[in-house]
């Protein structure tokens, strides 16, 4: 939250340059933003008026229209990103206006409650968020795009130590523009302990390592599907998604909707689907499609691949152990019974199946339940060995 920041006396120099410069800026009501801020905001039936000129109509005269006041100091080159929201009950219809260091008017904006705005001119700007037709309310204010000011003269960042390294691993090695993360659709890279946001790669959470001077995807809603629901998912989804899972998430922390595919599992058919996060439940977009069977081929003198190892893997989203130790009670036995002879499989749980003693049964395509008669010892292949 942005404080107001009340000045109780301005200087006469101050007072005559700000006349010479034509600005009509109030720096006693106005709010100081910095980059990344988010700001609530009231316009009030008492709130100070101020003059625009409607860019949306060619020859409009100058208006009048009640609002707040802001300021920020841009650099020449910014990207600037300021986007306003009218708060649930308010009948506010907002307007932005934008004032150069000059007092001109240089960005307008009654549709989108958006303004998109590269700065030509470093210097300090004026953003006038006003109420069209004498609307009032509460809103939401956000800004994004400045970039850190430096000592004149030396180009040395004005910020300490520390986000002075994290901007100069963005300039210097990684060569990304850095903008403001109060925005959505950013690339979030944890430099050590800070973090800078970018749009000039993907979206998603990075980590920078300083030993490889690389950046590391971190894909905390690919993990989470891969972990709650089993799936092996794949790196992207292909051109025509029919034989595997596509599912489709709303990232809470953007609201922002993306899609991720997967091979097909006995639990998750072919097909897409949609996945609330906060529910936990995945629930059928469309009819689901009936996946194909993937032919597995081993290059010559090759082992053959364990087709019921890969069975548990794929099927069951099992991690199966090279070999079972002797303690099995926190872990999932599946037996295979084929012929004379019973091959014998452990793994680690997780969320589709539980620890506990389990035997396939080829004609359902199952695991169930290893559940011995009460009067039996040992069983074997299904043989009963009675005391």
């Amino acid at each position: 939250m942005v404080k107001r920041q009340v000045v109780n006396q301005v200087t006469a120099a101050v007072t005559v340059t700000l006349m010479a410069l034509g600005t009509i800026a109030n720096l006693a009501s106005a709010i100081a933003l910095k980059d990344g801020d988010k700001v609530n905001g009231l316009i009030r039936s008492n709130s100070p008026s101020f003059q625009f000129r409607n860019w949306s109509k060619a020859g409009s005269p100058a208006q009048n229209a009640r609002g707040e006041e802001y300021t920020f100091t841009a650099q020449r080159g910014d990207s600037l990103e300021i986007s306003v929201d009218a708060e649930d009950g308010s009948n506010l219809k907002p307007i932005l206006v934008l004032l150069s260091p000059a007092g001109k008017q240089v960005a307008y904006d009654e549709t989108r409650s958006l303004l998109q705005y590269r700065v030509p001119t470093a210097g300090i700007y004026k953003l006038l968020v006003l109420g069209a037709s004498n609307t009032l309310g509460r809103y939401n204010l956000a800004i994004d795009g400045l970039s850190v000011a430096t000592t004149p003269g030396t180009g040395v960042s004005t910020a300490s130590p520390q986000t002075a390294q994290a901007d100069q691993v963005m300039q210097d090695v990684l060569k990304l523009r850095v903008i403001g993360c109060g925005v959505p659709n950013v690339a979030r890279i944890k430099i050590g302990s800070d973090e800078r946001c970018t749009r000039d790669i993907e979206v998603g959470q990075y980590v920078y390592d300083d030993a490889t001077k690389r950046i590391t995807l971190v894909d905390t809603r690919r993990d989470l599907l891969a972990q709650r629901l089993q799936l092996t998912l794949l790196d992207r989804c292909p051109a025509t998604p029919l034989a595997v899972v596509q599912i489709t998430m709303t990232d809470p922390q953007d609201n922002k909707d993306y899609t991720y595919c997967a091979n097909p599992t006995r639990f998750v058919k072919a097909g897409t689907y949609r996945y609330n996060v906060n529910t936990d439940e995945l629930q059928p977009a469309t009819v689901a499609q009936t996946p194909t069977t993937p032919v597995i081929t081993s290059p010559p003198g090759a082992q053959a691949p364990d087709a019921r190892r890969q069975l548990l893997q794929t099927d069951y989203g099992l991690t199966v152990l090279d070999n079972c130790p002797a303690n099995q009670s926190n872990l999932v036995q599946v037996s295979f019974p084929e012929g004379n002879q019973t091959y014998e499989y452990c793994a680690n749980p997780n969320r589709l199946v539980k620890a506990g003693k389990y035997v396939y049964n080829a004609q359902t395509a199952s695991l169930d339940p290893d559940r011995k008669p009460a009067n039996c010892t040992v069983a074997i292949g299904g043989l009963c060995i009675l005391k």
